[in-house]
């Protein structure tokens, strides 16, 4: 059940006079910033990642090539650069949720699959790599919001069902069990769920398309109204700032309901606590299915996404002080539907999605960089060379995050273990660009340094830049009109109708 992506959209393009399209074609963007790691076994899009605590991202469901749901599930490892199969889904699903809990184990609530909408859930156990079913939600839903609260419950609200769902209700981990709770004042479902420094959650927007705002206490296990946004919009993204404000970027607006509508570039900024939203600057380029980071120390990555019937191969970064969006690079491949993880090195994992309307795929690519090797045990007074990879900067800064050895660190990345047993030293990178990685090393009292593991990547060293290249406006308009075509000849629109109905709505 892949989003149609919007033939009213792509329409639009094409009745735009030739100066007209190059003026509000994606804008071009600086290449070097993304590097290549592994791919995956399965290309999949609109499926869902989530950072476990071992440092790995675990990825399960979504949607092939030919529209099949998936039920694999994969494992990626940042100190290997490389892919794992591990225990697959006990029942195929897309457009899921994937909830890290407080124990370590993950909840998948919900989805679609080649049936309809489905209230299934399960639990992965990352101890054992295996599935086990976690009850069935009160009521089955896709295009839904999952949140963990304070208290390790889950709160699942809204979603797809025969309509848009009113209904929301709470996972208990320790009991196992579904209980409903209050309900939404209006069905939604592609709308966002932030969680609040509070502890409250923030419902935003979503379809039947709205600007209205929901908050949701869990003390008294009610909804209260919330500030709404200035435009409505369905299929955008909310972040967290570290200042407690949310930042609104993209997602389809007012033109029409669902995808085939406006794809947006205005963004919205809210007072500290919600209470209030105002005009930010706008993204670069209009985007929807596209994802939102937040970084260390505050900026936020934009990815991909559909801008102007195509998936997008750029992203953007939202410098919170001046309120800009600056150019964060093109990636090797264009993509929407896909996801974006946090590592804890402070890089970004972005994984799968669809390419075209015609293809999904495989690739992962990271964005920031990543400091080889990414972690290492050493005898005092032992040494090694640290590399940085994935910067462009001409010029690299070498510093101690933590010193507990009284190690010593040159402007190269030399690195030498101070005399001191038993303690942590992190050391980080930062090139000109605020690009930054981060290296784990423990000092033991071994003679000889235990082995590490080096990221297999396709990257690049300090100094050093890649080429990418972005189609000319002539040559996207002719992609367009190509991919209609083929739109067309495929019968997509046709086939995402029957799906719609069989599945109840999308």
């Amino acid at each position: 059940m892949r989003h149609a992506i919007g033939l009213g959209v792509m329409l639009v393009v094409l009745l735009v006079p030739a100066r007209e399209a190059k003026a509000s074609g994606s804008p071009g963007c600086r290449p070097g910033l993304w590097l290549q790691t592994g791919s995956m076994n399965t290309p999949r899009s609109s499926h869902a990642a989530t950072l476990l605590p071992s440092g790995k991202v675990l990825v399960a469901g979504g949607e092939s090539d030919d529209f099949t749901v998936l039920a694999s599930a994969e494992l990626y490892d940042p100190a290997t650069g490389a892919w794992s199969s591990t225990g697959s889904l006990q029942s195929p699903r897309t457009h899921h949720t994937m909830t890290l809990l407080a124990t370590g184990k993950v909840l998948v609530a919900g989805g679609s699959n080649s049936v309809g909408y489905t209230p299934s859930a399960e639990i992965y156990d990352p101890a054992t790599g295996q599935w086990t079913t976690a009850g069935a939600m009160v009521d089955a839903r896709g295009g839904h919001t999952a949140t963990l609260l304070p208290t390790g419950n889950v709160l699942v609200a809204g979603g797809s069902g025969p309509e848009s769902l009113k209904s929301a209700e709470l996972f208990n981990p320790s009991t196992g069990e579904w209980t409903r709770v209050a309900p939404l004042s209006i069905g939604r479902d592609e709308h966002t769920a932030t969680l609040l420094p509070s502890g409250q959650v923030l419902v935003l927007g979503g379809r039947p398309l709205t600007a209205s705002g929901e908050i949701y206490d869990p003390g008294t296990g009610t909804w209260a109204r919330g500030a709404a946004m200035l435009l409505e919009r369905e299929l955008h993204t909310a972040t967290l700032l570290a200042s407690g404000a949310i930042l609104v970027a993209g997602g389809a607006g007012a033109n029409d309901e669902g995808p085939s509508g406006s794809v947006m570039a205005e963004a919205e900024l809210s007072n500290v606590g919600a209470t209030g939203w105002r005009q930010t600057g706008s993204l670069r380029a209009p985007r929807l299915l596209h994802t939102a980071t937040r970084l260390d120390p505050g900026g936020v990555l934009v990815v991909g996404g559909i801008s102007f019937g195509l998936s997008n191969q750029t992203a953007e970064l939202f410098d919170p002080e001046s309120e800009t969006w600056n150019d964060a690079g093109c990636m090797a491949e264009a993509r929407a539907a896909h996801t974006a993880t946090l590592l804890p090195s402070g890089a970004v994992l972005v994984v799968g999605g669809e390419v075209s309307s015609t293809r999904v795929t495989t690739g992962a690519e990271i964005y920031g960089m990543i400091v080889l090797p990414a972690a290492v045990s050493l005898a005092p007074g032992n040494g090694l060379t640290f590399t940085a990879r994935g910067v462009n900067g001409l010029e690299c800064v070498w510093s101690f995050v933590e010193n507990g050895s009284g190690a010593t660190l040159n402007t190269s990345g030399d690195y030498r273990a101070g005399p001191r047993t038993g303690v942590t030293d992190v050391v980080q990178v930062v090139d000109e660009f605020g690009s930054s990685g981060r290296a784990t090393i423990t000092v033991v009292s071994q003679r000889s340094a235990v082995a590490a593991s080096l990221p297999q990547t396709s990257a690049m060293g300090c100094g050093t830049t890649a080429s990418a290249r972005q189609p000319p406006p002539g040559e996207a308009l002719t992609l367009v009109l190509a991919w209609i075509s083929l739109e067309v000849l495929r019968g997509r629109v046709a086939r995402g109708s029957r799906n719609k109905g069989a599945a109840g709505g999308d």
